[in-house]
């Protein structure tokens, strides 16, 4: 009885950290999902499932191999799955985690300002210094911190979802509303190109990740609960987007056409909600750069984190709308590269 409570606790941290990472402004927003699924019509589920079982099984993969590998950093990750091109490949990943961060923390700067009227570099600050209290305390503050954030994220996304259901929205694009011939490559792309974009952003926590439970079916159990809540939230989130067609297309902030029809409280909690979810991620991001720095150069050095933090610092003085539109775009070919080779593994590996 210990072991399956063991075994289910040490899983459900993984799906937890996960998600978290996987989450972040773009996803609580709605731009996300409204401009990889919404913006195909009702058939843009297919997609969603697509993404969701490279979730499951490349997040999988991913576990296993950091487990295989002992892990302490994503570096040894890709260091054995990228051959000799392994060191471009992290110094790639790295100064991309280094440009997520300072995105999540111009990310939390706008929210505070525009929000809750705190002037910007203080919200960035703010978000900053937590995220870097947590990074120090290691594997266990990321596992921790997410076991408590997320699960509060994934309800109030329910709520959202009830809301639109019990109001009797409806989705305003039929599935017969766009040439099949025409879509099915479009809707295999967004999917493989979502998960892989979202791979990178995971792979820096969950490599470190498969070292530490007990039991390698935590692994699998976590892999497998994280990919199908991914799943979920993204198909409730879809949906709901689809009900409000073409208004959310006009919108910055797609997901508070919805929100902004539950009344005030509710619009004070997505605020907080998208500031939670921008911040697992920027936690999962300069988690990934200081544990390969620290693995690499200085064992047990708090200076990695530190460094990386002040130049997110320092980056976010771009604004959150510039970062992303210079840098995000390369984001999804090394993700795209990644998971093409771990899915090979996984068909070799069962052979």
């Amino acid at each position: 009885m210990k072991r399956s409570n063991h075994l289910f606790a040490d899983g459900f941290r993984i799906a937890m950290a996960y998600i978290g990472t996987v989450v972040g402004a773009g996803f609580a927003t709605g731009q996300e999902i409204m401009q990889f699924f919404t913006r195909y019509g009702f058939r843009s589920f297919w997609a969603i499932l697509i993404s969701a079982v490279l979730f499951i099984l490349v997040g999988r993969s991913i576990l296993l191999y950091g487990r295989k590998l002992d892990a302490k950093s994503y570096g040894s990750l890709a260091d054995h799955i990228f051959g000799w091109t392994g060191s471009f490949i992290n110094l790639y990943l790295g100064v991309t985690f280094v440009l997520i961060c300072g995105a999540m923390f111009a990310g939390a700067g706008a929210l505070f300002q525009e929000q809750w009227g705190v002037p910007y570099i203080i919200g960035a600050s703010v978000t900053a210094f937590l995220t870097l209290l947590v990074t120090l305390r290691g594997i266990k503050g990321v596992l921790t911190v997410n076991s408590f954030i997320v699960p509060l994220l994934v309800v109030f996304s329910v709520l959202v979802f009830a809301h639109v259901v019990l109001q009797g929205y409806k989705p305003a694009v039929s599935m017969h509303a766009l040439p099949l011939s025409l879509e099915i490559f479009n809707l295999l792309r967004t999917g493989v190109t979502y998960a892989s974009f979202n791979l990178v952003l995971s792979i820096g926590v969950l490599a470190p990740m498969g070292r530490e439970p007990k039991s390698e079916k935590a692994l699998y159990l976590g892999s497998f609960l994280g990919g199908t809540v991914l799943g979920l939230l993204l198909a409730m989130g879809n949906y709901s987007l689809l009900c409000f067609i073409p208004e959310v297309f006009n919108r910055e902030i797609p997901q508070m056409a919805i929100v902004g029809r539950m009344g005030s409280f509710f619009v004070t909690v997505y605020g907080l909600v998208v500031w939670a979810e921008i911040f697992t991620t920027a936690v999962g991001n300069l988690f990934a750069i200081h544990t390969i720095v620290q693995e690499r150069y200085m064992r047990s050095s708090p200076f990695p984190a530190i460094a990386a933090a002040a130049a997110g610092l320092i980056i976010c003085g771009l604004g959150f709308s510039n970062i992303v539109s210079w840098f995000y775009s390369a984001l999804g070919i090394i993700g795209f590269a990644l998971s093409a080779v771990l899915l090979v593994q996984i068909i070799r590996s069962r052979r």
